[in-house]
């Protein structure tokens, strides 16, 4: 029988040293591999929602004085320097609106301390657990010089976007919308928190509006199952108080 000194073929041997050919096969495939799953994680990262510039600084205690508006949400007018008015939105800290905190009489001016939810332009305030939260301040009785009654109807408009709780968004959680919030959202509009939709991907661009119902008032959980779906939309836009309303009836609301 003959022999080949020379074989074209190697065996694995467990104790023997690895061929140098098999070590320069192995090290190329490590690299390639290492190499396309980094590409794949970059591919992956740019693809993902940023989750944007919002966000709710709990360890500074703001206070803001303003005209006290109940409905459809607790807010305050906040009078800017021009004179024009700022909508401050007011929320609990947890996921719940404050409307079983709210004294009776409601004082038209009042004062109220609490911590900045604040995404871009707009703001929220997460009002203090603390009992003197709020402050009747005299000084804002006259309020026929200013226009806290004075809506602007803009008309009717088709949106597309995503509903979502607007305390999250601005910034009470990071991502604040998309499927993976969705729960959240639910619970958050649930306990009685504004609604909110977002157009342009709910980017921090983004154009932002509280929804209501045709009348102005706050939907009931009829709104649930569209929450951080995308959707568009026909109903009418309000401005009031430097934000913007859609004022939008259930059934003209479609899923995408």
């Amino acid at each position: 029988m003959s022999h080949d000194p020379n074989p074209k073929d190697s065996f694995f041997i467990g104790w023997a040293a690895t061929p140098k050919r098999d070590r320069r096969f192995m090290l190329g495939a490590a690299l390639a591999a290492i190499g396309a799953g980094t590409t794949l994680s970059l591919l992956m990262a740019k693809q993902h929602e940023a989750v944007g510039k919002g966000q709710w600084d709990q360890a500074k205690s703001v206070t803001l004085s303003g005209y006290f508006i109940r409905d459809p949400w607790p807010l305050l007018l906040v009078t800017q320097p021009d004179g024009t008015l700022e909508t401050v939105l007011l929320v609990g800290n947890g996921k719940t609106a404050i409307f079983d905190r709210l004294p009776e009489p409601l004082p038209s001016f009042a004062q109220v301390t609490g911590t900045m939810i604040q995404r871009g332009a707009h703001r929220m305030l997460a009002v203090s657990d603390k009992k003197d939260w709020l402050i009747a301040l005299s000084g804002g009785d006259n309020t026929d010089t200013v226009p806290i009654n004075q809506y602007k109807d803009e008309g009717s408009a088709t949106l597309s976007g995503e509903i979502l709780d607007a305390k999250c968004w601005f910034g009470a959680m990071r991502p604040g919308n998309g499927k993976v919030h969705k729960a959240c959202a639910a619970l958050c509009v649930r306990g009685g928190l504004p609604v909110a939709f977002c157009t342009n991907l709910c980017s921090d661009s983004s154009d932002i509006y509280l929804v209501l119902d045709p009348d102005g008032k706050p939907h009931g959980e009829d709104i649930l199952p569209l929450v951080a779906d995308l959707v568009y939309a026909d109903g009418r836009i309000v401005s009031y108080g430097g934000f913007k309303q859609f004022r939008v009836a259930i059934g003209n609301i479609i899923r995408l």
